[in-house]
């Protein structure tokens, strides 16, 4: 689906002098997404090639972080989690990603994190088991229960990271299409999906990049997105997201094009790709890591 070339202009080109670009050549938010692969790791966590993690096959990395998510929702005692984080530790120091990173990529769900947390502590039942006014307590079962909870998308959200930190837009595209290609043969359109895939990543950054632009420019306009009443505020806002959507329509307006100068049509978007066979480093991270989680499952399952 991507290793055919029929879809540069969709797919995060392979190095800065792609020449795939050049019908976005006029767009500044599009030329910056020819730095290279970095440009889907820049929004999840920050891309750093040649690391362990990094020279493994997306396919492996798929499958262990599913794997994962099993393990961790089987974790029902704190010393499991303890584990579970020891393991997102190994991973975040074999893909050389920084403390900074994963507290960026943790922010947007802090909010979520803290009510979470306060939903469980506090009881407005009566039940709680330190009394504070009223009905209204603390219950410290419930507020261990929350923190596993909270300890778990952390987790999850970590081994998330590391797989984008290691993984371009093409590779995990590629790799999804490759592992559910064998639904093909009962009739499911992978090679499409594979395709809608690639054009997501491929304009995950790009979005960002010019969200980003086009609020600065608002800012430097005078327009105030922390002050106000919430109307104002919403109006603002609005400045930024009518520019945005116009610009998200042009882009693909210019996409369709490019992909129709390519001749790339439904014929070309049911194509799989070629079948690819594990390296042996990859089979024996695969085979270690899978029968750890399934370890790790069967005693958070047990315990």
């Amino acid at each position: 689906m991507l290793s055919n070339g029929s879809l540069h202009a969709a797919r995060a080109p392979e190095g800065p002098s792609d020449a795939s670009l050049q019908p976005f050549a006029g767009d500044s938010a599009m030329g910056h997404a020819s730095r290279g692969p970095q440009a889907f790791g820049t929004v999840f966590g920050e891309y750093v090639p040649g690391t362990p993690v990094a020279r493994l096959d997306a396919r492996v990395k798929i499958v262990l972080l599913l794997l994962a998510t099993a393990g961790v929702f089987s974790a029902g005692v704190p010393a499991m989690l303890v584990v579970w984080l020891l393991i997102l530790c190994g991973c975040l120091a074999s893909s050389r990603m920084r403390l900074g990173r994963v507290l960026r990529g943790i922010r947007p769900v802090a909010v979520i994190l803290a009510f979470t947390l306060v939903a469980n502590l506090v009881s407005c039942d009566g039940r709680g088991t330190v009394e504070l006014v009223g009905a209204i307590g603390l219950s410290p079962a419930g507020g261990l229960r929350g923190l596993m909870a909270i300890t778990r998308i952390l987790l999850l959200v970590g081994f998330s990271l590391v797989v984008a930190s290691s993984t371009t837009a093409t590779q995990l595209s590629d790799a999804c299409v490759r592992l559910l290609s064998p639904l093909a043969r009962f009739g499911v359109s992978v090679g499409p999906l594979g395709t809608v895939l690639a054009v997501a990543l491929r304009f995950i950054p790009l979005v960002s990049e010019e969200l980003n632009r086009i609020r600065l420019a608002q800012r430097a306009r005078g327009a105030q997105f922390d002050a106000g009443p919430l109307f104002s505020r919403i109006g603002v806002w609005a400045s930024v997201f009518t520019p945005l959507m116009i610009g998200l329509f042009r882009r693909a307006d210019r996409l369709a094009e490019a992909m129709s100068a390519r001749c790339y049509d439904s014929v070309a978007a049911g194509k799989l790709p070629a079948p690819r066979r594990l390296a042996p480093y990859d089979r024996l991270v695969l085979a270690l890591g899978a029968a750890l989680v399934l370890v790790l499952t069967i005693l958070g399952l047990c315990w």
